[in-house]
């Protein structure tokens, strides 16, 4: 399958190396206590320790920061409860629009991660809230900041959350308290999301040290278009860890990126990936590993940890690639909602326009939206997005569940959460196209939800692209067909669901002549891709016709859409740390 894959090119990337000049905050703090003492303890070492060195000495447990947060209690299902925080948040987020380069756009969400109207362990103990933020943003304007957002909460607290200890955890008061950006380091130039959580960036334990060893072996495993990398202090890496000479797979590790006077580590290099088509609000970073030393507490370790120089299981809970990958499902269906959500203020903008744009009829005078194929268009977008709307609402009910228990979803969850981000987005892609060609010159104009539309793009390949996911649809559905055998096949073909059951049998059949040989597999793949996508459509479908239906807390959308900006500055790098004019 891998000759189906989409490959993660760099576009027009402006490779700038930022030394140690650069800084981030505009107060330097010296550290000076180990040179006053004449002892030589490696800069690296002294930054990444600082890390956690607060988690160490915290007096309560995350779950007491919890309970103890200033945020208020949340309850889903007081409609009071969700409107009076649904208006403080649109208030703390009031600034984004006019945040048009990163700088300012970091600015104004280090303010808004230090107000903690959404907590970094939200995630866990309100996911309702944690998806809410995401909608309403999007109600706003699908654009970079929603991106940034995401990534702070979701991909980088949100690993901490579900892969960490208590005190890595608890370590993310300190974090939220000051206002620190973090970025989250999977995807590679040649590996990571699209290639299913394959790594070669490496982290090897150094038992004559007690330390971890951090490092890019090569530029094809530099870490790739890392939203907010460039921004960010703080970071989460996935890398593959090797302890004794033997590889245990990729495993989470907490660094600090910079050190208190915002310089870049030593062994760390960030380049700007450059000028975007769209979302130029939020910086996308390569970044590569010269041989970083991490202290021991930098592996996440709720599952996995090395002790006594030995890799162990923490928990009964088996490391592996489920685990590591819980935050894309998470941001999966975070951005299939902020998709649906996009889709559903553009309609309602422009149906607003319709509504008072005078046409010249054959009888006379008549509303644009009064045009038959226009209402077409809005009443089977309506009806499109609510049904994908009652789908995705039912699956987050079910992901609720795991996050507030702390368990790993089941694989028919799992589906259902790719099925959602793919269709989600196909939808909304569909029905803004559809929409953009019943409505003239208005398609064109800025301050209409038109200009955002190429963020749904952007959406297609986030976490996870969505030809990626149907492949993995098609894999899984083959391996469940395998494992049932020969009676479970003969039962499918006689039940509800007889089409699909014969299209993957169909389908096995054509795979099975290439056995194990990688190389024939690829050949019979490539030779029937149309029917590798066609069963994920059926799978698809399936979901989508038998799960479970469910409503927003917010109830129906609110069409809030500020104007996309129309330039950025692109000397932006100069004002990092300054304060937002």
């Amino acid at each position: 399958m891998h000759t189906l894959r989409l490959a993660n090119r760099a576009a027009a990337r402006s490779v700038r190396h930022i030394k140690h000049g650069q800084l981030l905050g505009s107060r330097a703090i010296a550290n000076t206590a180990a040179r006053s003492l004449g002892v030589h303890v490696p800069a690296v070492l002294r930054s990444q320790a600082s890390l956690l060195s607060t988690a160490r000495s915290v007096e309560h447990s995350d779950q007491e920061w919890t309970a103890s947060a200033a945020s208020p209690p949340f309850d889903p299902s007081d409609e009071a409860t969700v409107q009076a925080w649904t208006e403080r948040f649109l208030d703390a987020v009031r600034d984004v629009p006019a945040a048009t380069d990163p700088a300012r756009s970091a600015a104004v969400l280090r303010e808004l991660v230090k107000s903690n109207l959404l907590s970094f362990t939200d995630m866990r103990d309100a996911p309702e809230k944690f998806f809410l933020a995401h909608r309403l943003l999007a109600t706003v304007g699908l654009g970079g900041f929603g991106v940034r957002f995401t990534v702070q909460f979701n991909l980088f607290a949100g690993s901490i959350v579900g892969l960490g200890g208590p005190e890595q955890v608890a370590s993310l008061r300190d974090i939220q308290a000051a206002g620190q950006l973090g970025c989250f380091l999977l995807t590679e130039a040649q590996a990571g999301v699209l290639s299913g959580l394959i790594v070669e960036t490496t982290c090897e334990w150094d038992a004559g040290s007690q330390e971890f060893v951090l490092h890019t072996p090569s530029d094809k495993a530099a870490k790739n278009w890392i939203s907010q990398g460039y921004t960010a202090e703080r970071g989460v890496v996935i890398a593959d860890l090797v302890v004794g000479g033997e590889s245990h797979g990729p495993h989470a590790f907490l660094l600090s990126m910079r050190d208190a006077e915002g310089q870049l580590l030593p062994g760390i290099t960030v380049e700007d990936m450059g000028t975007k088509t769209v979302a130029n609000d939020l910086d996308n970073a390569r970044v590569c590993f010269d041989q970083v030393r991490l202290p021991k507490e930098a592996m996440l370790n709720k599952f996995a940890d090395v002790r006594e120089d030995a890799y162990v299981q923490t928990t009964d809970e088996r490391m592996r690639i489920e685990v590591i990958g819980q935050r894309l499902l998470t941001g999966r269906l975070a951005i299939a909602e902020a998709a649906l959500a996009s889709c559903r203020v553009l309609h309602l903008r422009t149906e607003q326009y319709a509504r008072g744009k005078v046409c010249n009829g054959l009888a006379g005078e008549v509303r644009l939206s009064e045009m038959p194929q226009l209402k077409a268009v809005f009443r089977e977008s309506e009806a499109a997005l609510a049904q994908m709307a009652a789908f995705t609402a039912g699956v987050e009910q079910r992901l609720n569940s795991c996050l507030r228990a702390g368990t790993i979803p089941d694989a028919d969850l799992v589906d259902a959460i790719a099925v959602a981000k793919i269709r989600c987005i196909d939808v909304a892609l569909e029905r803004a196209h559809a929409l953009r060609k019943e409505v003239g010159s208005y398609a064109l104009m800025h301050a209409t939800g038109f200009e955002l539309v190429d963020m749904l793009l952007c959406c297609k390949f986030a976490e996870g692209d969505s030809r990626i996911l149907q492949q993995k649809l098609t894999r899984d559905r083959l391996k469940a067909l395998q494992k049932g055998g020969a009676a479970a096949a003969l039962s499918g073909l006689l039940g509800e669901h007889r089409a699909e059951v014969f299209a993957a049998a169909n389908l096995a059949r054509k795979l099975q002549p290439a056995g194990r040989d990688v190389a024939k597999l690829a050949a019979a793949m490539d030779e029937h891709w149309r029917e590798i996508y066609d069963l994920a459509e059926m799978i698809a479908e399936r979901h989508i016709r038998t799960g479970p239906r469910a409503a927003f807390v917010e109830g129906p959308s609110v069409e809030r859409l500020t104007p996309a900006a129309t330039g950025f500055d692109a000397d932006w790098k100069g004002k990092l740390g300054a304060p937002v004019a």
